[in-house]
């Protein structure tokens, strides 16, 4: 895997938001630098999951046995100020995970050697 300046890794964490389809070139420096093609697209909309799966080679003629390097891009929580027009991204990526992250921050002040469960998105990453 090459060296990423981090202006590129910028660039790359930024195609997180794009609508990234199935079998299609991933480039940043525009156009100059392949990161790879989309073999995967997830959009769990029970755990707001949403990620992109990017392999070295196109999907449509790249064996599995073939891939020599994964990226995988996982698309952050959607913004509060998106409420009007995606509700249930909000919903899913602020109320049912991110509050239960801050209550067990909160609950690990009290008890620091207690494991916490993760999210159902977390778990749906493992």
């Amino acid at each position: 895997m090459p060296n990423f300046t981090d202006e590129q890794r910028v660039e790359i964490a930024e195609r997180e938001y794009k609508d990234l389809k199935v079998n299609t070139k991933v480039t940043i420096d525009d156009g100059k630098t392949t990161i790879g093609y989309v073999s995967k697209v997830v959009n769990d909309k029970k755990t707001g999951e949403q990620a992109f799966i990017i392999t070295d080679g196109n999907p449509k003629i790249q064996k599995p046995s073939e891939v020599n390097n994964v990226t995988v891009l996982y698309q952050a929580s959607t913004s509060p100020e998106q409420i009007g027009s995606q509700a249930g991204e909000v919903k899913r990526d602020w109320w049912d995970n991110n509050k239960q992250i801050l209550n067990n921050i909160e609950k690990s002040y009290k008890n620091p050697n207690t494991i916490f469960d993760p999210t159902k998105q977390i778990a749906s990453m493992l």
